[in-house]
């Protein structure tokens, strides 16, 4: 038997299975072949070059970007949105926040205990972007304390919305994000209802994050949930670029502040980074340095982004 012989017999089975859309089984018994010889007929014809499988790449989807920044900082997964060029941040926001809506949809599981960073207005958009899944997590939990002029609507909505999405209950957290004290703050995390939420910080298996800059969002601003000008001014001289739950790192992504320093109430970063899976959702030009940061601390597994941010995060890394 010729190699010809063989091809041409590789060739008609290629053909009736790509071409045709025959099942193996079908060319098996129109072919008078056993199914396993199809099988192994079908894998030899990529393996000679008789068959040539390519994936389609659409111009708005950025998988070789998306795979430098998964090889260049170690992520599980980075995904980038496409937006225009002179697409403003609320554009940006919702491109983002879709994108990290079909993610949870698609990989959530059923007793996942999931964390939430609820001060985030992507996250936000996330939220609103989702629907009830046929699914049910262990929980929701708010990351981030939400008291304040304004703060708790904010964060107990989302937590909570998120929550009924996930057919789950919701774990809220009563305080402020940032405390008067780093005394007021342990004080309350040492009461009872504070210490049950903080508790389960360690057990959270998927975290919902924010990635916020120095200067405080309008969102933040709103709530009174941020820090004064001195503390601002204290945290730049020591180098931050960014936060997770308000707990701030410089570009290597190293906290700027100690322990007994924070007045935050929230996931901390070493607990952040210690988490199964943490999701980081942030995008815009004046996001760059504090993802890129977050990145270098290693908090983050999967990173939702958008374009200019991601080039920037392979180009200047």
């Amino acid at each position: 038997m010729s190699k010809q012989d063989e091809q041409r017999l590789l060739v008609k089975i290629a053909t009736l299975y790509y071409n045709e859309n025959k099942k193996q089984s079908e060319i098996a018994s129109l072919l008078n072949l056993s199914q396993s010889f199809v099988s192994r007929a079908l894998t030899r014809c990529q393996k000679e070059g008789l068959v040539k499988i390519t994936v389609v790449q659409p111009t708005n989807i950025f998988v070789s970007l998306e795979k430098a920044i998964e090889q260049q900082y170690g992520i599980r997964q980075a995904i980038v949105v496409d937006v225009g060029e002179e697409a403003s941040n609320a554009q940006i926001k919702h491109a983002i926040g879709s994108a990290a809506a079909h993610y949870m949809e698609t990989r959530v599981r059923p007793e996942d205990l999931v964390g939430i960073s609820a001060w985030s207005s992507t996250i936000r958009c996330m939220v609103d972007e989702m629907h009830p899944q046929n699914i049910r997590a262990q929980g929701v939990i708010q990351l981030l304390g939400g008291v304040g002029p304004n703060g708790n609507v904010q964060a107990t909505i989302l937590t909570q919305q998120l929550a009924e999405y996930l057919g789950c209950p919701a774990w809220l957290l009563p305080s402020q994000s940032i405390e008067h004290s780093v005394e007021e703050r342990a004080r309350l995390v040492n009461s009872p209802d504070v210490a049950a939420v903080v508790a389960k910080f360690a057990e959270v298996d998927v975290a919902i994050v924010g990635i916020g800059e120095l200067e405080p969002s309008q969102l933040l601003k709103n709530s009174g949930n941020y820090y004064n000008e001195d503390m601002l001014h204290l945290l730049s001289e020591r180098g931050a670029v960014g936060d997770i739950c308000l707990h701030y790192y410089d570009r290597e992504g190293k906290p700027v502040l100690s322990h007994e320093e924070d007045p935050v109430i929230g996931m901390e970063l070493e607990q952040i980074r210690a988490c199964k899976q943490v999701i980081g959702l942030a995008g815009g030009p004046e996001k760059h340095n504090a993802v890129r940061g977050a990145l270098q601390g290693n908090y983050l597994d999967v990173l939702i982004t958008d374009y200019a941010t991601a080039r920037s995060l392979v180009s200047n890394g």
